[in-house]
């Protein structure tokens, strides 16, 4: 068992290519299995209508009808076919072999519509309405993904989510021994069945390709591509006849949409570096021709620039205003007035000493004051 489990992991890794990341879209060959899909889903829609016409009367059964149609898929689309070595053909080709499985899921549940009912005819109702419009809403989604098959929105995902919960919770009239499994269809309604199953192919299949990008992972990218594919191509199988020229336009849509993404110009270009020298001058003379506005004389603007004061500068002083502050020079001392004393006893005479040893002023008005009071005593004396 671990020799086989080896053998089967070598096989895997033989077939795997390390270059997958990158998908060659240039490549011819990338495209093989878009006919491989195509070819195979048209074939299990044939396989179901011959199975229905060789059986016997009475001897019809969905079960046998889906399994020759399941072993008719599984062989054709077991591996890719390759022409040369194309980049990223695993990871396409993962992606378009869950259209069978796909397409085998709508005949299965368009059988399923008429498993529980006993009118053996179609009769008028609203509920056919309803179906249609879910329809409708479907082919809306569809148009939405075509316009933009490489933006991240799940906004056509969801109408048509919604949509399916519509028909499942009010399918249309049921009617007995009828579906695609089980019913001995006409060459109007096989042909119908045959080119309703082209139509699916084709538009499950453009949308692959347009929404796979250049470079993705290997595997962890083929559900989100399989679901948006899935959205925008299953109305197929429930739409009128005469609605599906609506497929080819939605693939004309979707090619123009990539086609456009592919020939955009990157979002952020970069500005070329020129190889000779240049000094930082010539970087500004250069961009001084991009000012606004332009100077008209630049001889005038000169002078009057250097005509204005700076605001850095500071006040200087007018010519009104005095350098020299007064209020900071000394003020002198009122003189001291001479009073005569009475005669009789000489009285004390108060003297107040300056600590002023620094200023001669003080020491004058010292020696003045006590020469008055010996005048003053020599007067009293006589």
């Amino acid at each position: 068992m671990r020799t086989a489990h080896a053998r089967r992991v070598a096989r895997r890794m033989h077939t795997f290519d390390q270059e997958d990341s990158v998908v060659d879209f240039n490549d011819a060959s990338l495209y093989l299995p878009l006919a491989q899909t195509v070819f195979t889903i048209c074939a299990c829609a044939v396989v179901s209508v011959l199975s229905c016409w060789i059986a016997p009367s009475g001897a019809v059964s969905a079960v046998r009808t889906l399994a020759l149609c399941c072993a008719t898929g599984g062989l054709l689309m077991r591996t890719p076919v390759r022409l040369g070595k194309a980049h990223g053909i695993t990871v396409v080709f993962s992606a378009l072999q869950l259209a069978v499985p796909l397409y085998l899921g709508t005949l299965v549940v368009s059988q399923l519509v008429h498993t529980c009912s006993l009118d053996a005819r179609p009769a008028p109702s609203w509920r056919h309405v309803v179906f249609h419009g879910a329809v409708l809403a479907m082919v809306w989604s569809g148009f939405m993904r075509a316009r933009a098959p490489l933006e991240d929105t799940d906004r056509p995902f969801i109408i048509t989510l919604l949509a399916l919960l519509v028909i499942a919770m009010m399918p249309p009239p049921a009617v007995a021994l009828v579906g695609p499994l089980c019913e001995s269809v006409t060459l109007f309604e096989a042909a119908d069945r045959i080119v309703r199953a082209f139509a699916f192919g084709m538009l499950y299949c453009v949308t692959v390709y347009a929404s796979t990008r250049t470079r993705c992972t290997n595997y962890s990218y083929t559900p989100t591509v399989f679901f948006r594919s899935a959205s925008a191509s299953i109305w197929v199988g429930g739409a009128m006849i005469w609605w599906l020229p609506l497929a080819a336009a939605q693939c004309a849509i979707i090619l123009h949409a990539r086609a456009v993404h592919n020939n955009a110009p990157p979002a952020k270009e970069y500005k070329k570096v020129e190889t000779s020298s240049s000094t930082d001058e010539d970087d500004i003379e250069a961009d001084l021709g991009d000012l606004e506005p332009k100077l008209a004389d630049p001889v005038a603007e000169q002078n009057r620039l250097l005509s204005e004061r700076p605001i850095y500068a500071e006040d200087a002083p007018t010519a009104h205003s005095k350098l020299i502050d007064l209020g900071m020079t000394v003020a002198q001392e009122p003189p001291v007035p001479l009073t005569h004393e009475p005669v009789g006893q000489l009285a004390f005479q108060q003297v107040t000493l300056h600590n002023d040893h620094s200023s001669e002023s003080g020491m004058d008005s010292f020696e003045a004051s006590v020469a008055r009071a010996m005048a003053a005593d020599e007067e009293s004396s006589h």
